[in-house]
């Protein structure tokens, strides 16, 4: 039993129970036996949703009534219950009806409120058997079947009907209900009696006066029979009378022989026939015993059908009509459901038909005729004549199984309707069209009533519906063709016009093959909407679709809102539908507001389905004129921005409103972009809104970028200021500061772009999807300092990217970033540190940067993304670089250049991008550009970095000194060592393989922490190496027996790490356990040798610095300052390990330390002197003179000589720091000055680079405190990079003298073998610049060039010629060489002891020649004729000097001995002073003719016994408080070094002949000049006797020594 049945039979159990407690005890049975037999047939839906109480009590208020109608007349209620009232309550108006039983009850109560048009919502009814008592109460009741006695059968009814409130409607439809019960008494009463006379009518028939044969009257009589036979249901009857009046007749009706409903019109009715049609006049006349139609009354009993009427004529003897017996009534289902066959009547006419018509009986005509005839309604085979019917049969028989629409029309005999018969095919028959037929019939015969139909279905394939038109009056003109046109084109249907509109567009053979395709394809909502013309455009867009071409659009203004701004957008998408979330933003952006928005799916024949998705949108179109050229770029925009070739932000509302190209709006998009990463305050929605604002401004703004930039016809400078000046007259109407700001930016950066590729096509003629610009950045007012010189900007919808150049000659590597918002702040960071790098090599520093903007989730699809990326990246670099071709610039197509000729472009590996080398050269390749495989180093073919370990080899150059500045030998004794990293990295596995004695304690990288406090360096180290050799290692492969007690390897994952005592005791600590954080923290504060840093990451700041400063979120957790750190030396072989300003802290507390840029220097100088190889050998590959076979194993054999180029570079950069810091404190006034002349030529930023204000310098040199090593690095790197840039003069590089240093930047098999071809390489100059200004700063420290400067207001060239000839004359390069091969052998104190008076030797001599060098001659000249003396001197020196001289320079050589510098180096170093004086005596000897050793002598002698040299020494030794007293000093000494010379020629030229008693001779001339001497001797004396001297004192002496020589040279004469 369901929950429903369960719940219907407990309701109908409560109501019994009701019953029985309310109902007087003895009616309760009878009660519930009512109430029982009253529902038992409710359905169980009905009584679900019931309570008992209600159902109580209407069972309660129908037996009431019952007990009370005791008459046979019918009782009515209808009434709204009331609880107050009738003590039960219903939501619906209730009728109750209790009525004789009879049949047609049921039927004809719903037909009465059908007819009024009230619905039921329950209908019970009940017949029942009643059994009263003397009383006349009710005493027993069952229903029909029982076997009980009774005095009544009653029905009664129980009907809940929609709710009245209206008494008028409740009381019309009680008496509409009255009457319709008595019609049903009436009739069934009266049934028997009509029934009797249509049996006796059917008797006597065959005795009328008729002249019918007897086959007819047998067979009006058999049908007569056939109907008495219960198949036709009797309902009245009268007798009717023919009786000629006045030339006419008149039909009259017997009311007293009235039975059945015919009682019920009871007033005289008569009619004459001359008011019936024509062929009704003929029919009433005519012979025909019988008269079949329909009647014009609908029936109220049992069937809602028109009355059919059968007459049966009577005939007086003449056989002449008078008179008719008419039987109403309905024929019975039968009639309708048998076969036409088993009907009489029927029967014979058909056969009638079927013999007129020609079809002999059997053939397949024949059988469809007749079976036409058989499914034809009957109504009309009864009615119509056979002539019509044998006409619709071959009509019909003709349309039979073809595709058309057919009418027959038939008129009533008696005028009163049409009977139309319509046949269509049956797909196409619908309600929609059975509505338009209606309507076309009823205009057509111009009917008022509603017409009426009844549709047949068989296996034909045509649909027959027959319509009847009632009219008055039927005798109208009508045209059945143009009616069944108008059908017939009722009938098209959408899918027919669709067909019409396909072949008149695309022709017979594809519009076929289109609507084959298409004409089921849409669904019902489409074809409402959309005309099957309209359609056929749509069709068109569909078959564009394909997999390469998943999107096609239509955007038009709709002709309905010529006049509104309401556009229509069509999207055709293959495959799956369009989602609303991803196309609505991107319409937005283009400023439309969709308003409506409706998808279609189109299934084509072969079981595709694409979408269409239709959007109404708003379009806030000020002013857009031209609305088809508007549309197509809309469309070609929005295509590109659904394929992501375009961005789908509110640049793109430029298109409609702007009317520039989706490209176009690329360009402001791309400034912007740009904006935003150089530091521009506005968000880009601001900018976004900024131009929809001033569109027209924006649409100049980009008309001035076109002219500027275009192809055909750039704009002369005067043409560009006019447009620029029409934009600052637009300005004037902008009334937001901020918006006139921004529009003056974008001004201003279209100014500083040089050049851009937005012009340039692809190989098939496409634009690139990406757009490069070129920018000078000093142009664009307030950007970020530094200022490179020269910038790129990328920008495409999937990348982005900025690379910045310091230079022409620029280079540094390109990083795949992830900071989006701010990367070029990151590459502008890098290039600062890259130009301090690169001061060893070539090129200043340059760096690229580059984000990805739609990156997948997918690992190898975000690395495949990252290429692609970069491929665009170094496209769109090279689209607007110069290339050199046979030595010729040629600038790239469609560029439009603003600059002067630009080739220098080269790349390198960076984070994220250590593989992508080869790519870019690939590319490279493709354009053909010059540098060819130099364009990226690091690629397949050239220096692998980690297999020649060459950036840690080059740090390990800086260790070793440090130490060895400790005077402690790394590759002899053992150090402990703390490393950042692990084996598998280059820089770290390299790094920590270069000493046998390394005993690394602990290393760390992101996941591990290793732990050996107590290494062995013999047996760790060969572990290591096997690590470093595995493909790939973690500190979890490391031999854990190897390690020593407490040591271990550490997650960094855990929560904690207990602490073994062996690290308890390392560390210093008495904790139990630390986590891995604090562990490594602690590690870094504990005191060992070296922190080596190979890996990523920024461990140590400054104490002033927050973490946030540092920009390492990773690392926030462990980094530590400066001042903490326990190392002695810290070793950088990566990048950014220490803040400078936590190195500068380290430093300062005494850690040796110098900066990442001078550590790792190694892999730069070793990429570049790839490239400027490469470019050497490319150069003989492209002539020729080599193939690249033979190139490539070239490059590989020089490996290990281009490492030591390197490593030699980075030992001398070392080298001359340390020189310059041995000094300390007292030559920090040179170092200020040097740092106020590069701030004064803006070539320093003192804040950026982190270099002590002028206070703090001053506190510094009162505390007796330097500058540090860190520091010094970058004055170092300034001092180069500053130096390589002037050098490049033709003073210097067109020198021949100075061809030996470019072909010396070149290993030993290039010098041999392509010598004279260096001569072409492309960056012979800058390689001459760069190995120069090297060797000086390296030689003579990094404030040389400036000091000389000042000194002597020398330019750069000059000063560095002279030192050229200064350090050859003075055999600098043996001599350096002789004091380096001491490293580890002597101490390193006395060695830079060594090298700092070797520096300054050389500098005294090269002022010596900025003042008196011969000019004439060129450098190899002036050193040939200085050489020889020098010679002479070095190996004469202690023979021409005074004995007491020679013993004091032994004396100081012999301690430089003890120290175990060799003696002949000794000696040299110490004779320096003396040495110094080799210029004036080869000067002196050419002047005089003498032999160097007699003026040499005579010079030193003449020197010692004036007190000359004593005086010289206390000049040297007078301190100075400041740079003029500096400069005094120097210029008091050369004046003295002058007045010596003046003297010594005076004095040989005294000589007499050619004596070579010196001695004598000296003796000689002190006596003759006694007068003049005397004077200054005093002066010495005076000089000897006090304890210090002024600087004025030094200026009289000097005053007095020139007057001596003056006057002793004109008495000598």
């Amino acid at each position: 039993m369901t929950r429903n049945e369960g719940q219907a039979s407990v309701i109908l159990d409560n109501v019994c129970k009701l019953i029985q407690k309310k109902v007087h005890a003895d009616n309760v049975l009878l009660v519930e036996k009512f109430a029982k037999s009253l529902y038992s047939n409710m359905s169980k839906e009905d009584l679900a949703h019931r309570n008992d109480s209600d159902l109580y009590g209407a069972a309660l208020s129908l037996w009431n009534s019952l007990e009370k109608n005791t008459s046979d007349d019918a009782v009515i209620r209808v009434f709204n219950p009331e609880v107050a009232k009738d003590g039960w309550q219903s939501s619906h108006t209730i009728v109750e009806i209790i009525a004789k039983d009879m049949p047609f009850l049921v039927d004809s109560v719903r037909m009465a409120m059908t007819r009024e048009n009230i619905a039921s919502h329950l209908l019970l009814h009940s017949p029942l058997k009643i059994q009263r008592d003397k009383n006349a109460k009710i005493s027993a009741l069952s229903n029909l079947k029982a076997e009980q006695e009774s005095s009544s059968t009653k029905t009664v009814f129980f009907i809940e009907i929609d709710r009245q409130t209206d008494s008028s409607v409740i009381d019309s439809f009680k008496k509409e209900l009255e009457s319709v019960l008595n019609d049903v008494s009436t009739a069934v009463e009266d049934w028997q009696p009509i029934r009797k006379k249509l049996i006796a009518v059917s008797k006597e028939l065959p005795k009328r006066n008729h002249n019918n044969n007897a086959s007819e009257v047998a067979e009006t009589v058999e049908f007569l029979d056939w109907l008495v036979k219960d198949n036709f249901t009797l309902m009245g009857y009268r007798q009717y009378d023919l009786s000629p009046v006045q030339g006419d007749y008149q039909l009259k009706g017997k009311i007293e022989s009235s039975l059945g409903l015919m009682k019920n019109s009871t007033e005289e009715h008569s009619r004459l026939l001359s008011e019936l049609p024509e062929v009704a006049r003929q029919e009433a006349r005519s012979n025909n015993l019988l008269i079949l139609t329909k009647t014009n009354s609908l029936s109220r009993v049992h069937r809602p059908a028109y009355i059919d009427y059968v007459g049966i004529k009577r005939f007086d003897d003449e056989g002449n009509v008078i008179g008719e017996d008419r039987f109403i009534g309905l024929f019975s289902s039968s009639f309708y459901n048998n076969s036409a066959a088993d009907v009489p009547v029927l029967k014979s006419k058909i056969n009638r038909i079927m013999e007129m018509c020609d079809f002999a009986k059997g053939t397949h005509a024949y059988k469809a005729v007749l079976n036409i005839l058989e499914t034809y309604p009957r109504d009309e085979l009864v009615q119509a004549r056979e002539s019509e019917l044998l006409e619709v049969a071959m009509g019909v028989l003709q349309v039979q199984e073809r595709d058309m629409c057919r009418l027959f029309v038939r008129k009533d005999a008696y005028g009163r309707f049409f009977s139309c018969m319509v046949y269509v095919p049956r797909e196409r028959y619908n309600t929609a069209l059975r509505r338009e037929t209606q309507d076309i019939l009823g205009n057509a015969f111009n009917s008022d009533d509603k017409v009426e139909f009844t549709t047949f279905f068989s296996e034909s394939t045509l649909a027959r519906t027959h319509y009847t038109v009632r009219v008055t009056d039927n005798n109208i003109e009508y045209n059945v063709k143009d009616i069944e046109n108008n059908l017939v084109e009722a009938a098209r249907t959408w899918e027919d016009k669709l067909q019409s509109a396909l072949l008149e567009s695309a022709g017979e053979a594809r519009g076929n093959e289109l609507n084959r395709k298409y004409c089921n394809a849409f669904a019902r909502s489409y074809k409402d909407e959309v005309l099957p013309s309209a359609a056929v455009v749509d069709i068109e867009k569909l078959e564009l679709l394909n997999d390469d071409n998943k999107l096609e659009m239509l955007f038009y203004r709709p002709q309905e809102e010529a006049n509104s701004n309401i556009v229509r957008l069509s999207l055709f998408h293959k495959d799956e539908p369009i989602h609303l979330s991803d196309v609505m933003p991107m319409l937005e952006n283009f400023g439309l507001r969709v308003i409506g928005e409706t998808p279609y799916s189109v299934k084509t024949s072969d079981g595709r389905i694409n979408w269409i998705m239709d959007f109404s949108m708003l379009l806030d179109s000020k002013g857009i004129a031209d609305f088809d050229k508007v549309s197509a770029r809309f469309r070609a925009a929005l295509t590109s921005v659904w394929s992501n070739r375009l961005e789908n932000d509110g640049f793109n509302r430029l298109v409609l409103m702007g009317g520039l190209t989706g490209r176009e709006a690329s360009i402001l998009r791309a400034y912007a972009k740009y904006m935003r990463q150089v530091g521009v305050t506005f968000s880009q929605t601001y900018i976004e809104s900024t131009l929809a604002n001033y569109p027209h401004i924006g649409s100049q703004i980009v008309n001035l970028f076109a002219k500027k930039f275009s192809v055909k016809s750039p704009a002369s400078v005067k043409t560009l200021d006019k447009l620029i000046a029409q934009i600052y007259v637009e300005l004037e109407n902008v009334a937001n500061l901020d918006d006139d700001r921004i529009i003056r930016l974008y001004v201003d950066m279209i100014i500083a772009t040089l050049r851009t590729n937005y012009f340039q096509k692809d190989d098939i003629g496409q634009f690139k999807s990406y757009v490069s610009f070129k920018v000078n950045p000093s142009l664009i007012p307030d950007m970020p300092l530094p200022l490179p010189s020269f910038e790129i900007f990328v920008y495409s919808p999937r990348v982005e990217g900025v690379h910045l150049r310091g230079g022409k000659v620029a280079r540094g590597g390109l990083r795949w970033s992830d900071r989006r918002e701010d990367f070029r702040t990151e590459v502008l960071g890098l290039v600062k540190a890259q130009q301090v790098k690169n001061t060893v090599i070539v090129p200043v520093g340059s760096k690229g940067g580059f984000v990805c903007k739609q990156l997948p989730t997918d690992r190898d699809a975000f690395f495949k993304e990252g290429q692609e990326c970069y491929k665009i990246f170094i496209r769109g670099l090279l689209d607007i670089t110069d290339n050199i071709i046979q030595g010729e610039i040629v600038p790239p197509v469609d560029v439009t250049r603003h600059d002067e000729d630009d080739a220098y472009l080269v790349v390198a590996a960076d984070k994220g991008t250590a593989t992508f080398s080869d790519i870019a050269n690939g590319i490279a390749n493709e354009y053909n550009f010059w540098l060819g495989d130099a364009f990226a180093s690091g690629g397949s073919v050239g220096y692998d970095h980690k297999k020649m370990g060459i950036t840690a080899k080059g740090a390990w150059e800086s260790v070793k000194r440090h130490f060895r500045e400790m005077d402690i030998d790394t590759q002899t004794t053992d150090f402990t060592v703390v490393a950042i990293g692990d084996m598998a990295g280059d820089v770290f596995g390299n790094g920590m393989l270069l000493s046998k004695h390394i005993r690394l304690q602990v290393a760390f990288n992101h996941m591990h922490i290793f732990v050996d406090p107590n290494p062995d360096s013999a047996t760790s180290y060969p572990e290591r190496e096997r690590l470093f050799n595995l493909p790939r290692s973690s500190w979890e492969d490391y031999n854990k027996d190897l390690i020593s007690a407490g040591g271990g390897v550490f997650s960094r994952a855990a929560k904690s790490i207990t602490l073994t005592p062996e690290m308890k005791k390392m560390l210093g600590t008495k904790k139990a356990s630390m986590t891995p954080n604090e562990l490594i923290k602690a590690f870094l504060m504990m005191e060992f040798d070296l922190l080596w840093n190979g890996g990523i990451g920024t461990y140590i700041k400054s104490s002033k610095e927050s973490d946030a400063d540092v920009g390492d979120r990773a690392n926030d957790a462990l980094r530590i300052n400066g001042s903490e750190l326990g190392a002695k030396v810290l070793g950088e072989g990566g990048n950014l390990g220490a803040t400078q300003l936590g190195r500068i802290e380290f430093a300062a507390k005494g850690g040796r330390v110098n900066t990442d840029f001078i550590d790792n220097v190694g892999g730069v100088a070793c990429s570049d002197n790839e490239v400027n190889i490469k470019i050497l050998l490319n150069g003989l590959v492209t002539a020729g003179d080599l193939t690249r076979k033979q190139r490539d194993e070239l490059l590989y054999s020089m490996t290990d000589e281009v490492a030591q180029l390197v490593l030699k570079d980075c030992y001398r950069q070392t080298h001359t720091l340390s020189i310059t810091q041995s000094k300390g404190s007292s030559t920090l006034k040179e170092k200020v000055r040097f740092i106020h002349a590069l701030e004064k030529d803006g070539k320093l930023n003192r804040a950026i680079e982190f270099i002590p204000s002028d206070e703090e310098l001053a506190e510094r040199a009162a505390a007796g405190k330097d500058l540090t090593r860190p520091e010094l690095s970058v004055l170092v790197s300034y001092a180069k990079m500053v130096l390589k840039e002037s050098l490049v003069t033709d003073d210097i590089t067109e020198n021949p003298y100075y061809r030996q240093l470019l072909v010396k930047s070149f290993p030993l098999p290039l010098r041999e073998k392509f010598n004279t071809a260096m001569d072409n390489h492309p960056l012979r100059k800058e390689i001459i610049a760069t190995k120069l200004a090297n060797n000086i700063v390296n030689d003579m420290g990094l404030n040389f060039m400036v000091r000389m400067h000042e000194e002597t207001g020398a330019n750069e060239a000059e000063i560095a010629l002279c030192y050229s000839v200064a350090s050859e004359v003075f055999q600098m390069r043996d001599t350096w060489s002789a004091i380096v091969d001491l490293d580890n052998k002597i101490p390193a104190a006395v060695q830079t002891e060594m090298l700092y008076q070797l520096r300054r030797t050389v500098r005294r001599a090269t002022r010596w020649f900025l003042r008196h060098r011969n000019k004439a001659q060129n450098i190899e000249q002036t050193i040939a004729f200085f050489a020889p003396t020098f010679a002479d001197l070095s190996a004469n020196l202690t023979n021409y000097m005074v004995e007491k001289e020679s013993e004091r320079l032994s004396a100081a050589a012999d301690k430089l001995i003890e120290s175990a510098v060799p003696a002949e180096l000794a000696t040299r170093i110490v004779s320096l002073s003396s040495l110094f004086s080799v210029m004036d005596l080869a000067e002196v000897a050419a002047n005089s003719g003498r032999s160097i050793d007699m003026v040499s002598n005579t010079y030193f002698k003449l020197g010692a016994r004036m007190g000359l040299h004593w005086f010289l020494d206390q000049i040297t030794h007078q301190p100075v408080a400041n740079h003029w007293q500096a400069l005094a000093r120097a210029s008091y000494r050369e004046e003295l070094d002058w007045q010596q010379r003046t003297l010594s020629e005076v004095v040989l030229n005294n000589f007499a002949g050619d004596n070579k008693d010196v001695d004598g001779q000296i003796d000689q001339w002190m006596d003759s000049q006694d007068l003049l001497l005397q004077r200054w001797k005093q002066m010495l004396a005076e000089f000897k006797t006090s304890q210090s001297h002024d600087f004025a004192k030094f200026s009289v002496a000097l005053r007095e020594l020139m007057l001596l020589s003056h006057n002793c040279d004109t008495s000598a004469k």
